[in-house]
């Protein structure tokens, strides 16, 4: 490893044998030392959770390389503050998803957690997420490589966008090659989640959740819209929650019901 390159902590929620994860480190360590702690297998939409009173469990994968039991979270707070790596690091990137995590996602994913986690305790934090050439949540039409050459290229302008409230967060649809890169407002996404219920006998019941149709709103340069027409799709996410001011006089009612 160099002295003079960055060091930078790369996972995913996908797992540490995600292809995009392998993709995003081939082309990193091209410009920097590349440590990997990823989950050992897939955690999708766990958002921020974190472990608690359970030991973690790592494999090794190589040199500089481990999967860990937890979460994409768990797998920041771990590298960050364990001696497992013995250095410290110049930001973290979290990536590359296979799957776009857009607008509402932001809330579910855990691609975007671990670089949140990264900006809560105090280094930069990129998640990098790819939409299927097949659009949406597709399982094929993954073309990694372009989207890992430019985080690779931009890698300390990306860093230089992290001013220590905010993570970036790209999002791209699966293409050849890219050309254009816009700064992107956030979309809106309903899953049109239900929730089917069977009574199992007694007073057991079982539910199991499914997606209908997703719909989709934000404007022209939502990151939605952005990747859509083919652009890399840049959005600056606040990683404190922010609250909305309130401007008006509220009269709270006490006492006993």
């Amino acid at each position: 490893m160099s002295h003079n390159r960055k060091k930078i902590l790369v996972t995913n929620d996908d797992g540490i044998n995600g292809e995009g994860l392998k993709v995003l480190v081939d082309s990193l360590r091209s410009v920097c030392d590349v440590y990997v702690l990823a989950p050992d297998s897939n955690r999708s939409a766990v958002s921020s959770k974190i472990t608690l009173g359970e030991r973690f469990r790592f494999q090794k994968y190589g040199a500089d390389s481990y999967s860990c039991s937890g979460t994409p979270a768990d797998c920041v707070i771990c590298a960050l503050t364990s001696p497992l790596f013995g250095c410290s690091f110049d930001a973290v990137i979290s990536g590359i998803n296979a799957g776009p995590n857009m607008g509402t996602d932001v809330i579910y994913s855990g691609t975007c957690a671990a670089a949140r986690q990264a900006v809560l305790m105090g280094i930069p934090g990129i998640a990098v997420s790819l939409e299927s050439c097949f659009f949406d949540y597709a399982d094929s039409g993954f073309n990694f490589k372009p989207l890992a050459d430019f985080t690779a290229q931009n890698l300390d302008t990306l860093i230089s966008l992290c001013t220590g409230e905010v993570f970036v967060s790209l999002n791209a649809t699966s293409a050849d090659e890219y050309t254009e890169a816009a700064f992107a407002s956030l979309c809106s996404r309903d899953y049109g989640d239900k929730v089917s219920i069977e009574h199992e006998g007694g007073d057991s019941f079982s539910g199991l959740c499914s997606a209908g149709p997703l719909r989709v709103a934000g404007n022209a340069d939502s990151d939605y819209a952005l990747a859509r027409s083919g652009k890399i799709a840049v959005s600056l996410i606040y990683a404190e929650p922010v609250l909305k001011p309130m401007n008006q006089k509220t009269d709270f009612i006490f006492g006993s019901l």
